[in-house]
């Protein structure tokens, strides 16, 4: 009867440790197209690492492509995400999307030339809460380089995938726990 206990306590103790650990967090991953070719993801997240209340978006070019940083830079569609300000390392700003697209509803834009590999972006004062949950779910950039030939640069097109949020995993591993507890003192009765 003691190591019942014992084995129960252990059990409850290690998935208040697995829900603790795990951030409240949600992600999904966009891939990035000039016609059929990938040529940057971005990552969406809420939660975790990202401040409340904003919106994080990371996006890598793919293969030695890049995002040009000038003009109209980036280009977002979702719900609700009309009024958010955005901060950012190259100071970008509202503006017109451009040649972005046509279902882009909030895009931002810096003056010049440059170009870069990866870019960060925060997404400030968005709704995350309740009916009117703000979430990005087309992304398109402006794009420099090889891929756009025979024009300099070139706009992208953008498919999603959702990536499992941490907190679906850590409830996922309770319930898989949970189980094996079952199945472990079943066993054990039948024997």
């Amino acid at each position: 009867m003691r190591i019942t206990r014992f084995n129960l306590l252990i059990s409850a103790l290690v998935i208040a440790v697995a829900l603790v650990m795990v951030p409240v967090a949600s992600a999904t991953s966009l891939d990035l197209f000039v016609g059929t070719t990938e040529v940057a993801t971005a990552t969406v997240t809420t939660g975790g690492s990202c401040p409340s209340n904003d919106i994080c978006v990371t996006i890598t070019g793919v293969g030695g492509n890049t995002i040009r940083a000038g003009g109209p830079t980036v280009g977002f569609s979702g719900n609700n995400l009309t009024g958010l300000g955005i901060s950012s390392t190259i100071g970008l700003a509202s503006g017109a999307c451009g040649g972005l697209g046509k279902s882009e509803t909030l895009c931002f834009d810096t003056t010049g030339s440059a170009t870069l590999s990866s870019l960060t972006l925060e997404l400030t004062g968005a709704t995350l809460t309740g009916s009117n949950l703000s979430l990005v779910t087309d992304i398109n950039i402006h794009v420099a380089g090889a891929i756009c030939a025979p024009n300099p640069t070139c706009f992208t097109t953008s498919s999603s995938s959702v990536v499992p949020e941490p907190s679906t995993l850590g409830l996922l591993g309770t319930g898989l726990i949970g189980i094996v507890g079952l199945a472990r003192r079943r066993f054990l009765k039948l024997n």
